[in-house]
């Protein structure tokens, strides 16, 4: 037998599933040949070493203590989008292209400032209906009216933002004596 031929027959000599004939010549072939019998001791240590696990023997409290160290560890950091000044950025490239648009824009240019104008035109006109309706609907109390719903509007405005400081300011203190309190 050629080494060639023998080192496909290893594995299943190393696990016993050739016929009597093929195992007796690989195992003569082994006897003669140093190579393929260091291949097969090897192949051997290998086998031995995947069917027997390694056992690990953890210390008594070391999920306790790997739970500590996990919990004293600082929270990754957030990556937070800045979102104010691509907002800004947005504005001012977009007012740079109107301004470019109207400077080299031409007729176009000159029939959409137009076309602003009459819309802004019809626009206050009903503003001005409105007005004239709710003057109608009120009396001479619309202005007072008026000026409650703008408190009524304001004030709810600054509750929220109240509600949303105090959650934003409470929620840290929070985590910030959870983690005290753990390490």
């Amino acid at each position: 037998m050629h080494c060639s031929s023998f080192k496909p027959l290893l594995d299943g000599y190393v696990d016993g599933e050739l016929s009597p004939v093929q195992s007796a010549r690989v195992s003569a072939h082994a006897e003669r040949c140093a190579r393929c019998s260091a291949l097969l001791t090897e192949l051997r240590v290998i086998d031995g070493l995947l069917l027997e696990p390694r056992r690990i023997e953890l210390a008594p409290n070391f999920t306790f203590r790997v739970m500590a160290e996990a919990r004293c560890l600082h929270a990754p950091r957030q990556h937070r989008s800045m979102h104010l000044p691509v907002l800004a950025t947005y504005i001012v490239f977009a007012w740079v292209a109107i301004a470019a648009f109207m400077l080299f824009g031409g007729n176009a240019a000159r029939s959409m400032i137009a076309t602003i104008g009459t819309s802004a035109v019809q626009l206050a006109q009903s503003f001005a209906h409105l007005s004239a309706i709710t003057g109608l609907l009120f009396g001479r109390q619309s202005f007072d009216v008026t000026a409650a719903m703008g408190g009524v509007i304001a004030l709810d405005l600054l509750g929220a933002a109240l509600v949303f400081v105090l959650y934003a300011v409470l929620r840290t203190r929070r985590a910030e004596l959870e983690t005290s309190d753990l390490c």
